[in-house]
């Protein structure tokens, strides 16, 4: 004969709410023991994912705030780069300033250099070293215009500018003729009977004597050719003496 088996009681928990308020019912709940144990895993399993999220969370946020920090970081570097290279290009800027006004300077310098030393090349001063007069009574030889002066023995015929002594020509019966090429188109001629006090391919400046002006020889003729045609003398002499 079967025993009958005693079955098991179940044991069942209650949860008590107990009101701060004296009217107010009190609420009571019956709980199984699984029912306690899946909630309270359920509660634990929340707890460890809160946790772990709480864990990740933080790590990223030190992780953003490392990034913060040395963008940060950077930012202030390139700052004061920044702030360095503007002081440098502020810097450059000054010598380049410099130096432009030091070229300009030495460009206008050179030009003026360049400018009064082509003056020097154009015979636009007085062929006599001394005073002289002028004779109006001939203004041409062979067709072209000449000026004629007339000096004391002994005063010397100077060059009217820079240049070298392209020709020589003439005797003391005759008359000599001297030409000066003064290599930047233009010649001036002296005539004089004289014997010349120059060479050939000589250089001459406006204080070499190309004659010294003898007894009975005071008569000087001056001519001067500008690009092979031969000009007034005395008009040059106006316009840049």
């Amino acid at each position: 004969m079967k025993q009958n088996k005693k079955k098991k009681k179940k044991v069942r928990y209650n949860v008590i709410f107990v009101p701060d308020v004296a009217t107010a019912e009190v609420k009571r709940f019956s709980l199984s023991l699984r029912v306690l144990v899946t909630i309270g895993s359920v509660v634990a399993m929340l707890i460890i994912v809160a946790l772990i999220y709480c864990y990740y969370l933080t790590n990223h946020v030190l992780v953003a705030n490392t990034s913060i920090n040395s963008l940060r970081h950077e930012v202030e570097t390139l700052k004061d780069e920044k702030a360095q290279l503007e002081t440098e290009n502020k810097e450059l800027q000054e010598k380049v300033s410099i130096l432009s006004d030091t070229v300009n300077e030495k460009v206008q310098l050179e030009e003026q250099q360049a400018e009064e030393l082509a003056k020097q090349y154009i015979p636009t001063g007085f062929p006599l070293k001394g005073t002289a007069s002028y004779s109006e009574e001939v203004k041409e030889i062979d067709g072209n215009p000449v000026a004629y002066f007339s000096a004391a023995a002994g005063t010397s015929v100077i060059a009217t500018a820079k240049g070298k002594i392209s020709a020589i020509a003439g005797d003391a019966e005759n008359g000599y003729i001297v030409m000066v090429d003064h290599e930047n188109g233009y010649f001036s001629v002296y005539r004089n009977s004289s014997t010349p006090k120059v060479e050939l391919n000589q250089e001459v400046t406006t204080d070499t004597e190309i004659f010294n002006i003898e007894a009975g020889k005071e008569l000087l003729g001056y001519q001067i050719i500008e690009n092979d045609t031969y000009i007034d003398p005395l008009s040059l002499m106006e316009i840049y003496g």
